[in-house]
């Protein structure tokens, strides 16, 4: 079952986008070599949630959804200060096992607090020998996935192409369930030339302010932001599923689906309430690969 559930977790994130699916193979591998280093020099092994901002290989890891996370908090939209990611580079195993000793250090250091610690004596021989198995298969994964590609990215294009073809003067609402894909798709619209898009996650130093840009009318803010602070594009986690004025907009996109309905409901909420203007509201979803929801049948549950 515990296996089941890491597979459905990782499929989610994979049906959200390649980025967020490898990022977390590469939090998974670190994870099981931090154990390693422990086991293998004798230390103190850490028991905890390993956060995403002490996990640093570049990457961020996180999810607004509550529902979703899992028993390594590795979805957890927690607030943590999260590094770059860097789809361009597969480390080695070399490279992992520097990095998780690095990790180890901090963990027995600034982050000793944040722990419970366990002697390695307890754990059977045989761990080391999993973890190490494990490991070098999830490496065999992201060797497989190769690089990331951003141009030969077909859903990214589609959503570029919706809110430039098809509403290019409008301001769009787009939701994701992963602080990862909202902080790939912001960084991408911006470099493919998309004006005034923001992204928002629950590491955003001030979502409200940043609600009131997108939506000052609404919010009774045209006084105090001006035109060029103004966001057309507001790429966010749930964090602004919930108690937000955004009805200045009209469209909502969800870049990939929750696994509650409910979720839905409190999207689309954000634009569909009084002051809204507009005759219609448009709800645009992407949809799971096949292959992807006939693993998870992630589309069939919502």
């Amino acid at each position: 079952r515990l296996m089941g559930f890491c597979r459905v977790n990782l499929f989610k994130r994979l049906e959200s986008g390649g980025p967020a699916f490898i990022q977390s193979i590469h939090r998974h591998i670190l994870r099981n070599y931090v154990v390693l280093y422990s086991i293998e020099n004798g230390l103190d092994v850490p028991l905890g949630t390993q956060a995403a901002e002490m996990l640093d290989t570049r990457i961020s890891d996180a999810d607004a959804d509550p529902a979703a996370a899992n028993m390594f908090d590795d979805d957890g939209d927690s607030g943590a200060t999260e590094p770059e990611a860097n789809l361009n580079h597969i480390p080695t195993e070399k490279e992992f096992r520097a990095q998780a000793e690095r990790t180890y250090q901090y963990y027995a250091g600034p982050g000793k607090n944040r722990f419970k610690w366990l002697r390695p004596s307890i754990f059977r021989k045989e761990l080391a020998l999993h973890l190490a198995a494990d490991a070098k298969s999830l490496i065999e994964i992201l060797n497989l996935c190769g690089t990331w590609d951003t141009k030969k990215d077909a859903k990214l294009d589609a959503l570029f192409k919706l809110i430039t073809k098809q509403h290019p003067d409008e301001k769009v609402l787009i939701f994701s369930q992963f602080a990862d894909t909202v902080n790939y798709l912001s960084e991408q619209l911006e470099g493919m030339g998309v004006k005034a898009v923001v992204g928002v996650t629950g590491d955003s130093a001030d979502p409200t302010t940043d609600a009131w840009r997108f939506s000052p009318e609404s919010n009774e803010k045209t006084a105090v932001i001006s035109p060029d602070k103004v966001i057309r594009i507001l790429v966010a986690t749930d964090v602004l599923s919930e108690g937000q004025n955004l009805q200045d907009a009209h469209i909502v996109i969800n870049y990939d689906l929750p696994w509650a309905i409910i979720r839905l409901v409190q999207r689309a909420g954000r634009v569909d309430r009084i002051g809204q203007k507009a005759e219609k509201i448009l709800c645009y979803s992407f949809l799971p690969a096949d292959g992807v929801e006939r693993i998870i049948r992630l589309r069939g549950r919502v």
